[in-house]
């Protein structure tokens, strides 16, 4: 294998490293992502029944003024009653008072079902108040794992980063483009070896089959030979 092959497999394992680490820490970064998001509904769904918690509790209110007020109408009306002298008007009054007995009725059944609702409603939101004070304690917790992660790779990422400028410095301009071109396609996985399958050449990057003077050329030359199908960089494994 030529120098410029073997300084492209050294790059490549290099930066498989590189994309391992970074690809440990994406996966810590979308689970905080993911866990802020549900927290972020949890917290829109608290809001939304503490809005209609106020609301009926406004209208239990008002309720509550009318039936209060419908009450001393009823007691006054009852006064007014004592001191009628005709028939007539007695039964004016008793007709009066008895409407105004069964709105107030009807008043009283709507107030105390506000009521109960207001009351589930108050369990469902310290209920849902609990359960957002676990998601935030796990939360906290995969922001911890998430900085531990970073803290720990901090220093081997500087290293193979060295490592990784050392060994780029090997290439010429053009062949190191085409690498990080591949290498971001593939996730580092910029080249591929050609296997013999019973006669048969395959880039075991995507197993279709490459010609036979590909693996000739490579043999006797050092040069960038690509696959027609993927357009990795190609070349023979150790032994080959």
């Amino acid at each position: 294998m030529g120098a410029k092959l073997r300084a492209l497999l050294d790059l490549q394992e290099i930066e498989l490293q590189i994309v391992d680490i970074r690809r440990q820490l994406a996966r810590h970064q979308r689970r905080v992502s993911a866990q802020q998001n549900r927290m972020q509904a949890a917290r829109q769904q608290i809001e939304a029944l503490r809005s209609e918690i106020q609301h009926d509790q406004a209208r239990f209110n008002e309720i509550d003024v009318e039936i209060k007020s419908r009450s001393a109408h009823i007691e006054k009306l009852r006064q007014h009653l004592n001191t009628v002298r005709t028939n007539k008007e007695y039964a004016s009054v008793l007709a009066q008072i008895n409407t105004e007995k069964a709105d107030l009725t009807r008043l009283e059944s709507s107030a105390l079902e506000i009521m109960q609702q207001i009351e589930q409603k108050k369990q469902t939101l310290a209920e849902q108040e609990q359960a957002q004070q676990a998601e935030q304690d796990k939360l906290q917790r995969l922001q911890q794992e998430l900085e531990q992660a970073q803290a720990s790779f901090a220093g081997r990422l500087e290293a193979l980063q060295k490592q990784r400028d050392e060994a780029a410095a090997r290439l010429d301009p053009r062949t190191l483009e085409l690498f990080e071109r591949l290498s971001q396609r593939y996730e580092g996985e910029a080249l591929a070896a050609v296997s013999d399958s019973g006669g048969e050449f395959l880039c075991e990057g995507c197993y279709m089959t490459v010609r036979a003077e590909v693996p000739n050329a490579l043999k006797i030359r050092d040069e960038i030979l690509t696959c027609k199908n993927c357009g990795r960089i190609l070349y023979l494994a150790d032994g080959q």
